[in-house]
């Protein structure tokens, strides 16, 4: 296999910060989600609508070949 060129290692090097922002995102959402659960809050708090707001604008920023994971928000 070759060695990657200095382009390609700076696009894999973007592709997994955006992914991992992503998930990170996605990790903080889902936490505040069942923290609030868990207090018996069943409404859409601000809170929750920044979060969800952070996942989306996140899912915004992967690249064109991982768009399908955002399409499950």
């Amino acid at each position: 296999m070759p060695k990657p060129t200095s382009a390609e290692m700076a696009e894999y090097v973007q592709e997994n910060r955006a992914l991992a922002a992503f998930r990170r995102a996605q990790a903080d959402l889902y936490a505040h989600t069942a923290e609030e659960a868990a207090v018996g809050i069943t409404v859409e708090t601000p809170e929750y609508l920044r979060l969800n707001q952070a996942v989306i604008d996140a899912g915004r920023q992967l690249p064109e070949d991982l768009q399908h994971l955002n399409d499950s928000i």
